[in-house]
C-alpha cells in the first residue's frame, strides 16, 4: 500500500438528498477559496451518473457562478451536438435548467481535429489558463477506471510528459476520447470522487481503503491537494 500524500477525506451519505449537499458543500468551499486567490473558479467535469448530481447541486446551491470555468476530465472524440458528447449532456442540462451559466464558460475539445491535435489542443488551452485546477470532480466506473484511464490500458498512467492525451481503442465505447493525465490530475488543489450504486462497493474498497494499483482511480493521489470520496449507501458500503 502506498502512502497518501493528504489524508483521504470520505462522505457517506444515506439519500441522495444529502449526498447533493455534500456537494453543495464541496462547491461553495472551493468556490469561495478560488475567488479569493483569484478571478476565476477552474473546475474539471465527468460525465455519467454526476452530471444529474451536479445539475441538481447547482439548482439547490443558489450558488453564484459567473466566475466559474468548466473542463472536462475526459471528451469523447465525437461532434459536440454528439448524444456521446460529456458537452454535449452538460449543455443539455445545464443551458435549460441553470439559465445562469453561460455557454461562453464551457472550455470545449475541438473534435472536428484529428484526434492528436484535439488532445494537444486541449492540453494547450489548459496550460494557458489554469496554473492548478481548483476541483476536479471525478466518477468510478464498475472497473476501477477515472476520466478515461482504463485498467486495459495501464500505459496511459505512466504519461509523466503531457496533461491530456489521445486515447484509442477504448474498452468503453465510443472508442476514440481524450483526457487529462495523472500528473494533470494530482496537481489540483481539490479532487472529489463521486461515486453511487451497490455494484460498485468492492472496487470503492479497493480503491480507496486497499489502494489496489491495478485500479486506474487508485492511482489518484494529489501532490499537495484534499482527496475526497463522496459514496451512497450502496457504493459505500463496503469502508
Amino acid at each position: 500500500m502506498s502512502e497518501r500524500k493528504s489524508a483521504l477525506r470520505v462522505n457517506r451519505t444515506k439519500s441522495e438528498q444529502e449526498l447533493v449537499q455534500v456537494l453543495v458543500d464541496l462547491l461553495k468551499r472551493c468556490s469561495q477559496e478560488a475567488l479569493a486567490r483569484q478571478a476565476k473558479f477552474s473546475v474539471g467535469l465527468s460525465g455519467g451518473s454526476l452530471i444529474q448530481l451536479l445539475t441538481k447541486a447547482l439548482k439547490s446551491g443558489a450558488l453564484k457562478t459567473e466566475n466559474w470555468v468548466f473542463y472536462f476530465c475526459d471528451e469523447r472524440y465525437v461532434p459536440l451536438d454528439d448524444s456521446d458528447s460529456t458537452y454535449g449532456a452538460y449543455k443539455a442540462d445545464w443551458l435549460t435548467q441553470l439559465p445562469s451559466i453561460q455557454d461562453s464558460q464551457f472550455v470545449r475539445a475541438d473534435t472536428t481535429k484529428p484526434l492528436d491535435d484535439c488532445a494537444a489542443d486541449y492540453e494547450a488551452r489548459v496550460r494557458a489558463q489554469v496554473d492548478r485546477f481548483d476541483l476536479l470532480l471525478l466518477g468510478m466506473g464498475p472497473d476501477g477506471h477515472t476520466c478515461s484511464l482504463f485498467p486495459e490500458q495501464p500505459a496511459t498512467l505512466k504519461e509523466s510528459q503531457r496533461l491530456v492525451i489521445p486515447i484509442r481503442n477504448s474498452p468503453k465505447p465510443p472508442p476514440e476520447r481524450i483526457t487529462f493525465t495523472l500528473p494533470l490530475i494530482n496537481g489540483a488543489r481539490d479532487v472529489a470522487f463521486v461515486v453511487t450504486g451497490a455494484g460498485k462497493a468492492s472496487v470503492v474498497k479497493s480503491v480507496f481503503v486497499d489502494q489496489d494499483k491495478k485500479f486506474p482511480a487508485a492511482w489518484v493521489n494529489p501532490t499537495q491537494g484534499q482527496l475526497t470520496l463522496i459514496v451512497d449507501a450502496g457504493a459505500g458500503k463496503e469502508i
